[in-house]
């Protein structure tokens, strides 16, 4: 499927899941996350910053597309991206070597290359996030035979990834869909304090239409972020019009809320997009076989 295909789809199933009651899926999905979240909040807060999470996806879905794959390849990718820069990500692959996430080896055919494996703790905690997503997502889909588990972690991946690297090699994400999120992404915790800012404004919502959101001690306090990150993520969306300060408190305006939606329908359908890719060329594969096994 050419990159404009692939684009007319995302775009086309975004649109089917901003067109239904979206803002379920949201709270269903800031619930699954903050609970991972609040398992291990300082190194969730860190991993989920747009450009660092982009990280971690591609190193998945190049290693899903060929587990000889070498790291370095990887890096001249993130570069061009412009997601980290060449040290930055060298200190971030020794990050994930030193905790676990990642082991690294001599490429079997060329000593001058390494090679990575995501670690077992590395699977669980990618299908943990991606599920997030999906299960949210399915909540719009209103599937008749009931919610999809996704209990094989590995199988999920592989069949997510699959599916996801073909996104990425068009490079069509949200970071380049939806440029205007990346300034609260790419902050302490990613998109969780946009989705706090979000569902308490709802949550808040006056008689008028008005929204108002919590305290900036309250929601520093729920994501494990000082208040003074909050308030100046408040305050350089106040400066972009998403928001308006009264005192201690803040006041959503509907371009925030519009922003909120967008971006959550593009992640619920890349996910599924993703998995619907995988499962497709998985398919494909299958009847390949078959057919030679005809013949």
């Amino acid at each position: 499927m050419k990159r404009e295909k692939l684009l007319d789809y995302l775009q086309s199933t975004k649109d089917a899941f901003y067109a239904r009651e979206i803002d379920d899926a949201i709270i269903l999905h800031f619930d699954l996350m903050l609970e991972h979240y609040e398992r291990k909040p300082f190194f969730c807060k860190a991993l989920m910053k747009h450009d660092r999470l982009m990280v971690v996806m591609t190193l998945f879905a190049f290693h899903y597309r060929s587990p000889l794959t070498p790291l370095s390849q990887v890096r001249e990718f993130c570069v061009r991206r412009g997601y980290l820069s060449r040290n930055s990500l060298e200190s971030y692959f020794s990050f994930l070597l030193v905790t676990g996430y990642m082991h690294i080896e001599v490429h079997p055919d060329d000593a001058r290359f390494r090679i990575y494996t995501p670690s077992t703790s590395a699977i669980d905690e990618a299908a943990r996030f991606i599920k997030a997503y999906l299960i949210a997502g399915d909540l719009l889909l209103a599937r008749k035979d009931g919610p999809v588990t996704y209990a094989d972690a590995t199988a999920l991946l592989k069949c997510f990834f699959t599916g996801f690297v073909r996104l990425l090699d068009a490079d069509i994400l949200l970071d380049s869909l939806l440029p205007e999120a990346k300034w609260i992404m790419n902050r302490d915790g990613g998109h969780l304090p946009m989705l706090a800012l979000y569902l308490d404004a709802l949550r808040y919502r006056s008689s008028n239409g008005r929204y108002k959101v919590s305290t900036y001690a309250e929601l520093s306090s729920r994501l494990h972020v000082s208040k003074t990150h909050v308030m100046r993520l408040v305050r350089d969306g106040e400066a972009k019009g998403y928001f308006r300060c009264c005192g201690s408190a803040v006041q959503m305006r509907p371009v925030f809320a519009d922003t909120v939606r967008q971006t959550m329908a593009i992640n619920f359908a890349v996910a599924r997009i993703s998995i619907e890719l995988g499962t497709h060329a998985k398919e494909d594969k299958s009847f390949s076989r078959g057919s030679e096994s005809v013949s």
